[in-house]
């Protein structure tokens, strides 16, 4: 049996954290960096928990399940993708406060970051539809 609201809990959560992204640019841009770090921040840790709890789990329920190449292959460059953005974020954020040397602007890599969390939740989204598509 599908667990269907947690399918649509975590779609809903991934829709939450990409409006907080929205939202988080938007200040970014208005030079309102600390409410904008505030965000991130808020981003990344549901972001996390939601990894933790929800995907991490959920993953090790489809290992053994037939599956196409393609959707297998997504699911791990979603996985790969989902661990650089967070990697990244974590990283940058420790350089703009100052605890640790980036090579260059930090600041730079904020959009591209952005860009590629947008495009790993939107594959996300993707995976968990393909994954059931009876819904």
């Amino acid at each position: 049996m599908v667990d269907v609201t947690g399918i649509f809990g975590n779609i809903g959560l991934q829709l939450f954290i990409l409006m907080l992204l929205a939202f988080s640019a938007y200040q970014a841009r208005s030079k309102k960096m600390k409410i904008h770090c505030n965000l991130m921040a808020a981003a990344l840790f549901l972001q996390l928990l939601t990894i933790v709890f929800v995907m991490s789990p959920s993953f090790l329920a489809h290992s053994g399940m037939q599956i196409s190449i393609q959707l297998l292959l997504e699911l791990w460059v979603h996985h790969i993708a989902g661990i650089l953005v967070m990697l990244l974020v974590i990283y940058i954020n420790l350089a703009v406060k100052g605890s640790v040397h980036f090579l260059g602007e930090p600041y730079r890599l904020m959009k591209p970051v952005a860009l590629l969390w947008f495009l790993v939740l939107l594959g996300g989204m993707h995976i968990s539809i393909s994954l059931y598509p009876d819904l």
